[in-house]
Parts: structure tokens; sequence; C-alpha cells
């Protein structure tokens, strides 16, 4: 049973990680210069989307949660993902837009 839940695990975490950003970050091929997992601790179950904008340094300098595509609705889980996702940082590059916009689907699983 063990070993049938750790391949779940892996195969959902696989699955979640794939697409967790999208927008025009992607279609320009703008990487993340420090690999983050999409998926954060919290008090609550669920996701929360992100419509985040960066500047030609990298840094994320705005992340609104989108509540209609997200499924949690605590201000404090709300706050915990927007602090993780704003400590993002992309390639900088002059040649980008000046406010690269994407978004980033958080993932929260509750602490047990």
């Amino acid at each position: 049973m063990r070993k049938l839940s750790t391949l779940l695990f892996i195969t959902l975490f696989a699955g979640l990680s794939y697409g967790q950003l999208s927008g025009d970050i992607v279609k320009d091929n703008r990487k993340l210069t420090v690999d983050q997992g999409y998926i954060i601790n919290g008090h609550v179950n669920g996701k929360i989307v992100f419509d985040i904008s960066v500047n030609a340094e990298g840094k994320v300098t705005s992340a609104k949660a989108v509540d209609s595509e997200s499924t949690i609705r605590s201000t404090p889980a709300k706050i915990k993902a927007r602090n993780y996702v704003s400590s993002f940082t992309f390639a900088p590059g002059t040649w980008y837009p000046k406010y690269h916009q994407g978004r980033v689907v958080i993932t929260m699983v509750k602490q047990k």
C-alpha cells in the first residue's frame, strides 16, 4: 500500500508541476533562474492561480490572485502563496517586454 501511495504521489506531482507556468513568459521561453516548485505547505488543500508581471531584471513586480480559477478562499493562504510567487526570479533581458505577463498555479497541501 505504501508503494502504491508513493507511486500515486509521484505521478500526481509530475502532473501538477507540468504546465504550472503559462502565458507570454512561456511563449517567449523565459526561464526561472532557480528551479522552484509549485507545491507549498499550508493549512488548507487546493490551488491558487496568479497573474504575474515580470520586469526586465527578471523580478516579479505584481502577483494578483485569480479567484475565479482558484479553489482556495483563505486570505492567509493567499498571502503565503503570493509571497512565495513574488520570490520567483526569471532570466533578465532587455529584449523582453517591460512588464512580461504570465500565469502561475500554486498547489497548497495541508500539513498533517
